[in-house]
């Protein structure tokens, strides 16, 4: 393996000015200083293999820095303009300096995906990759060989989601089983707003807190009443926004 400062060298462009080392983040799009800051020439390295070298940006998955407080999340990439709904990241990593511990560092990463609901995260020191999955409840943590053992941790749990994403095309095309299954695991409270269409109603209905029972489902109606409707009313599946 090449040193860091070999590493920095061969992939980022870096350019000086007023003795400061700056590149600009392919991600954020500008702009950043890198000189004096060895957390960010770590995190510009994993950056740089996420888009240049993972074969997943940016059709699979979207990256965002410094979001949540967190150094990088991993997303999937939304191919579905109304299917939207919220969801954790696939991957949280956390950067440290290359000579830092990394089992330091165990708590956080762990607070971080409780907090967020993800499932996998990362902690990178250029040197050390630890993985960090949950399984029963439970994180357990694994040395990485490479940076090429990323992209199999992403889609695992990429893949998961692909389940949801063919029950909103089933319930757009009027399965109200694909319907129930999506309202149980989207519209329980507020944070997603579900809009479908009734038969005979001309404009689609939108509702947040679902409660579903046998083939009947209960929902607040624009955030003002309740309402109800069963299988027979339900004509398709519109929209699932955050």
């Amino acid at each position: 393996m090449n040193s860091l400062s070999e590493e920095i060298s061969i992939q980022l462009k870096i350019y000086k000015r007023s003795y400061t080392e700056y590149t600009k983040c392919l991600i954020r799009g500008r702009e950043i200083v890198i000189g004096g800051r060895p957390e960010e020439k770590v995190r510009q390295i994993f950056i740089y293999f996420l888009v240049n070298k993972s074969g997943l940006f940016p059709n699979e998955i979207d990256i965002k820095v410094e979001s949540n407080n967190h150094d990088i999340e991993i997303y999937k990439t939304v191919k579905n303009k109304y299917f939207k709904p919220y969801h954790p990241p696939l991957m949280i990593v956390e950067v440290k300096r290359e000579e830092e511990n990394l089992h330091n560092h165990e708590e956080q990463i762990e607070r971080y995906l409780k907090k967020s609901g993800s499932e996998i995260g990362v902690l990178y020191n250029y040197h050390e990759i630890i993985a960090y999955t949950k399984k029963d409840a439970v994180f357990t943590s694994d040395y990485l060989n490479s940076l090429k053992d990323i992209p199999p941790l992403i889609l695992q749990n990429s893949n998961k989601l692909e389940k949801d994403i063919l029950e909103f095309e089933k319930a757009v095309h009027g399965s109200f089983d694909s319907f129930i299954y999506l309202v149980k695991k989207y519209g329980e409270y507020k944070l997603n707003t579900i809009s479908f269409r009734l038969k005979g109603e001309q404009l689609p209905v939108s509702g947040t807190f679902f409660e579903s029972q046998d083939h009947q489902v209960n929902y607040l109606k624009n955030g003002k009443r309740r309402q109800s409707l069963n299988y027979q009313d339900f004509e398709k599946l519109v929209s699932i926004i955050y």
